[in-house]
């Protein structure tokens, strides 16, 4: 589905686009599978629940998944996702590596993730592409991003330290609820963070 001038306007002002088309349902099956593997196994590298145990229940993000198994690849390059980012970008895409390759699995009852925008707001675009495995609620602790604050024309720590729910950041996001198998694409600039 190609974006409208104005699907293209919202994301530039506000940073965010929710992309109207899930991802096949048998391809987000096959991408639970290969992540339920890859968690029962516990293979490194893996980010754990601070205060874990070190065993799969406690597995809180799976990093380098691009190269841990080609189906994370085919749903990172799907056509939908492409014709999405082609639509803000442009035809030269580049795939990165080193921001953003991992999955968030995020147990029940784990901490927040804590308010923190991947860049500075600067002349290049990276957009950062969110891939549901499950469906996102408000319950469940859907993301929440701050629109416009790729825009922001002040320094601002990418990292803030303030309580998750306490923040001016909180008070200024929207939350962003997700079906299985949607795409959210945002700019890595925004601020944005999840909590229930």
């Amino acid at each position: 589905m190609v974006q409208t001038d104005e699907d293209i306007w919202y994301f530039k002002h506000s940073g965010f686009y929710r992309v109207p088309e899930c991802l096949p349902g048998d391809l987000v099956d096959i991408l639970n599978s290969v992540t339920d593997r890859q968690i029962a196994e516990m293979i490194e590298p893996v980010v754990w629940e601070r205060n874990g145990k070190r065993c799969a229940e406690d597995v809180r993000r799976l990093s380098k998944v691009l190269s841990r198994d080609s189906a994370y690849l085919k749903a990172g390059s799907h056509p939908i996702i492409l014709e999405a980012l082609e639509g803000i970008l442009g035809p030269n895409i580049e795939l990165l590596t080193n921001k953003h390759n991992h999955i968030m699995v995020r147990p029940p009852g784990s901490e927040n993730v804590y308010w923190h925008s991947g860049e500075e707001p600067y002349d290049h675009t990276l957009i950062t592409a969110l891939i549901y495995l499950e469906e996102s609620t408000l319950e469940n602790g859907c993301v929440r991003i701050v629109p416009g604050s790729h825009m922001r024309p002040f320094r601002r720590d990418r990292k803030p330290s303030e309580d998750f729910l306490e923040s001016d950041l909180y008070n200024r996001s929207l939350p962003v609820p997700m079906p299985r198998g949607g795409i959210l694409l945002f700019n890595d600039c925004c601020f944005h963070g999840s909590g229930t």
